[in-house]
């Protein structure tokens, strides 16, 4: 089953302004934290929390990006890929259904559990408005062993002049939205007909997104997309959005754009190709990607 989120407008509502991410911090359970897991991986200790039917609660300063970093343990290291689950409640309000599907990651020990293999980390991101939130983690059903999670809170800095316009690799015609009286170039993405981006690290890709509104969509929608390289997946992102009363879409006057969303991704050294695609079936997402 695809995974289903419901953002509640004020809680998940992009910190607006052009961002980076900076300052990357581990944060530790407020409640039911003392159970805890360390792995090694790649010659570092990482410390991961067990999410059980005793809910990990985790109370959260904003604005910030948060990265859930889970993975699942097993006893023997097969080649089938394993699928785990968790819920996410953001201020005893909304609640976010996560499912992953990994296989095992060589080489990961732990210190707790030496017998035991890993899957390859499932990553989830949400962004926080300013303000005191809680965040709570729970099991969502009875699983044989708990997931392993980990999270990672990452501030804001603005981007700088040096940035670059990426295109994607395959020619599509563009787009354009008018704003403020300036006419900007996005890219369309649908669910079958990913986008394909090739960058150079070490640097940041900005993933820049607004949600094509129809006339039968309500003023407030949430889409979701995935990044990938190859059959690596970099991240799944989630946002909720809403009809943009300043924006408009060129020669579709039928059609009204949301406001703007983004997601970062580090680029390693070297050449990379990612993979960009929507995964909501029958909505279009207008992307642009900026380098730094």
């Amino acid at each position: 089953m695809n995974q289903i989120v419901y953002y509640n407008r004020i809680i998940l509502s992009i910190f607006i302004s052009i961002f980076c991410l900076l300052d990357a911090k581990l944060l530790k359970p407020s409640e039911n934290g003392k159970e805890k897991e360390i792995l090694i991986i790649n010659g570092k200790r990482r410390l991961y929390y067990p999410v059980k039917s005793d809910t990990l609660v985790y109370n959260i300063e904003g604005p910030a990006r948060i990265e859930f970093i889970s993975r699942y343990p097993v006893i023997k290291n097969k080649k089938e890929s394993y699928a785990f689950k968790y819920d996410i409640i953001i201020n005893d309000a909304e609640t976010v259904h996560v499912n992953h599907r990994y296989k095992v990651q060589p080489a990961i020990k732990s210190v707790q559990h030496p017998k035991h293999s890993y899957t390859y980390s499932g990553n989830y991101f949400i962004n926080i408005d300013k303000g005191s939130h809680t965040v709570k983690l729970i099991q969502k059903q009875k699983q044989k062993y708990p997931v392993l999670l980990r999270l990672i809170k990452k501030e804001f800095e603005s981007v700088g002049k040096n940035k670059k316009i990426l295109k994607p690799m395959i020619h599509k015609t563009s787009i354009n939205i008018i704003s403020e009286g300036k006419s900007i170039n996005y890219f369309e993405c649908r669910d079958g007909l990913p986008l394909q981006i090739e960058a150079n690290g070490e640097k940041t890709l900005r993933i820049l997104t607004r949600l094509e509104f129809s006339d039968s969509m309500g003023q407030e929608e949430s889409y979701r997309f995935r990044v990938s390289e190859g059959k690596k997946i970099i991240g799944t992102y989630y946002f909720s959005t809403e009809r943009s009363s300043a924006s408009q879409i060129e020669d579709k006057l039928d059609k009204v754009p949301g406001k703007w969303r983004s997601c970062d991704i580090s680029i390693p050294k070297g050449k990379h190709r990612y993979n960009v695609e929507v995964l909501d079936k029958g909505k279009s997402v207008l992307t642009r990607f900026i380098l730094y």
